[in-house]
């Protein structure tokens, strides 16, 4: 369990299921031959119904290089997807960052709808150093 302050405000059931889907992530990443400490940045997904919500979002992750940006949906509905900046890649990395975004909406209407990664910007950014000649 993290250590991390608002952890215990998660619902148990809620975090459970995202570290589930987190596992299940990393399983497909190895699958698609992702390795353990390969670089790469990684974007969580929230869902909002509130733009004041997904604007205090944005505003709490921009600075120490995560990127925010909100997607309006054409109704009320707002994407919101948080870009954390260039990392090594692990199954503990990508749980942790599942905890502190489950926190950053704790007390919110907002939804965390999980993790994804471009595949083709790891591989990009990983790739041997004598493709590049």
């Amino acid at each position: 369990m993290s250590g991390y302050a608002g952890i215990e405000l998660i619902d148990s059931t809620e975090r459970l299921k995202h570290h589930e889907l987190t596992k299940a992530l990393w399983q497909k990443l190895r699958e698609m031959d992702i390795k353990t400490g390969d670089k790469g940045r990684i974007k969580g997904v929230f869902i909002s119904n509130s733009y004041e919500q997904a604007k205090t979002l944005k505003k709490n992750f921009q600075g120490d290089d995560f990127d925010a940006t909100i997607y309006n949906q054409g109704d009320s509905t707002q994407i919101i997807q948080i870009t954390t900046p260039l990392c090594k890649l692990s199954i503990e990395a990508l749980l942790e960052i599942t905890d502190l975004l489950l926190i950053s909406v704790v007390n919110t209407d907002i939804k965390f709808d999980g993790l994804e990664l471009d595949v083709n910007e790891v591989k990009k950014l990983n790739a041997p150093w004598w493709k590049f000649w």
